[in-house]
């Protein structure tokens, strides 16, 4: 698990670009593993890159997401919507 939660300040003390992708070991995720982002916006672009470089299919927000306390993000608009 990798967390960007709020849990410290509102912002992740660590962070993983895009850029950083390919140095992941495919090789490590279990042949249906499930990997979901609650970050704003990572289905527009994050989840393919993340595909690419992993081979495992990831969940991600198109628009924004709200982060609220004791509890998973949610979609802010109803326009927005998860991908896989």
């Amino acid at each position: 698990m990798f967390d960007y939660s709020n849990n410290i300040d509102s912002a992740c003390k660590s962070w993983l670009h895009d850029s950083e992708l390919t140095k992941i070991n495919r090789h490590v995720f279990a042949r249906h593993a499930y990997a979901k982002s609650w970050g704003c916006h990572t289905g527009e672009e994050m989840s393919k890159k993340w595909y690419a470089a992993t081979g495992v299919r990831m969940i991600g927000a198109v628009g924004k997401t709200q982060y609220m306390m004791e509890e998973l993000p949610v979609l802010v608009s109803q326009t927005d919507k998860w991908t896989d």
